[in-house]
């Protein structure tokens, strides 16, 4: 089993979200503590509209954007997709394809599988660009499964 996804995938998987809303969380504990209802701070509607704002663009960042990204390991007869509590596996016959997802030239491809998976349907990676150029030179019978990648 080779990984080919990026080991900044668990970075922005994990670290970067509970690092995002530990911070947000810190900072709004400390500005409670500090103005202890003495300026009227959180009294303001703007001041409450504003942390809202903030929580909720960072959580739909987060969901939308970062857990859309998965660890990938790949063997000759399997694809193994893990958000790094559960890992699944998936025989090549079920995917369709893999792409450059056409967001970073050549770093972030997509899988699509023929039905919807316990992760869905389609699934992102980070790739790291010499894992996943070593996998696709060790295993070219696959190369059926990324042929419209390189169509520039």
């Amino acid at each position: 089993m080779n990984r080919v996804s990026s080991q900044l995938t668990i970075v922005l998987r994990i670290a970067l979200p509970t690092i995002w809303f530990t911070a947000i969380l810190a900072t709004l504990v400390m500005l409670t503590w500090a103005v202890r209802g003495r300026a009227g701070l959180f009294s303001n509607p703007y001041i409450w509209l504003s942390i809202i704002f903030i929580i909720g663009t960072g959580f739909v960042f987060v969901r939308f954007l970062l857990w859309r990204v998965y660890r990938i390991d790949m063997d000759s007869e399997h694809l193994y997709v893990s958000n790094y509590f559960k890992t699944y596996k998936y025989p090549y016959s079920e995917v369709v394809s893999i792409v450059d997802a056409g967001i970073l030239k050549e770093r972030i491809y997509r899988i699509t599988l023929k039905s919807k998976g316990s992760f869905g349907q389609k699934i992102y990676f980070v790739a790291s660009k010499v894992l996943w150029l070593d996998f696709k030179e060790e295993h070219p019978e696959l190369s059926d499964l990324w042929v419209n990648e390189d169509l520039d």
